[in-house]
């Protein structure tokens, strides 16, 4: 019986717990819904519900709605500005190891940002020192969710091929972040927080102060080597 019981949990099967709530830390229905929303006390992630600000380019782009590629570059650009922001000011509390933005248009998810730290202590410090913030005008809701894999959490159809449900399914649609932005601010994170990798802060200034000095000399020799050629 409890192997039956731990084989279902959080799947449709399971009548007691509710499986959204489970896998995306939301449900449509809140808090009427008739299953249990096991909300966890402690947590590596966290759910800032409705954080992102959509622009009308956003919504046009997550309905499917006709769009040229300027409108994809003026969504696309205020959505890469708003996660290298964001991602930094929340790497004050902790090493993060992931970030991302849903691009779902149901009330209980648009908007939606989840944060994963590395360590649960780190999103206790950001739990309490967001509590009280706002962004963009609004108060930040900040809360521990179950959700610790994003793979797991996200719509594969939307993300291997196309989601027919479309920005109202109930799984995540996780806007896309390109490679060299997430690189760039995890660089960013441990210069700023060289801490997270052991070393002490003078240790981090040194090591930029060398990477920029390494920096200068490419730059003078592919300088005297076009002078050159």
């Amino acid at each position: 019986m409890a192997e039956q019981l731990a084989r279902i949990f959080g799947t449709e099967e399971d009548r007691v717990n509710c499986p959204f709530y489970f896998k995306i830390g939301a449900c449509r229905n809140g808090d009427q819904c008739n299953r249990l929303h096991n909300r966890p006390t402690m947590s590596q992630t966290l759910l800032l519900s409705h954080m992102y600000p959509n622009t009308p380019e956003s919504l046009a782009l997550a309905n499917d709605e006709p769009w040229d590629d300027d409108m994809y570059d003026r969504a696309q650009q205020h959505l890469e500005a708003f996660y290298v922001e964001v991602f930094l000011e929340l790497a004050n509390y902790g090493e993060i190891e992931d970030l991302v933005v849903v691009d779902n248009l149901c009330d209980h998810m648009i908007g939606n940002v989840y944060v994963k730290y590395y360590h649960e202590e780190d999103a206790e410090r950001a739990l309490m020192k967001l509590t009280g913030r706002f962004y963009s005008g609004k108060l930040i809701q900040a809360e521990y969710t179950t959700v610790s894999d994003f793979r797991e959490a996200r719509c594969r159809a939307f993300h291997e091929t196309r989601c027919n449900r479309g920005a109202y399914c109930n799984f995540m649609h996780i806007k896309h972040i390109p490679r060299a932005i997430k690189r760039r601010v995890v660089r960013e994170m441990y210069d700023d927080h060289p801490e997270y990798l052991g070393q002490t802060k003078k240790e981090g200034k040194e090591k930029r102060k060398d990477k920029d000095k390494d920096k200068d000399k490419d730059r003078r020799k592919d300088r005297d080597d076009g002078e050159r050629g």
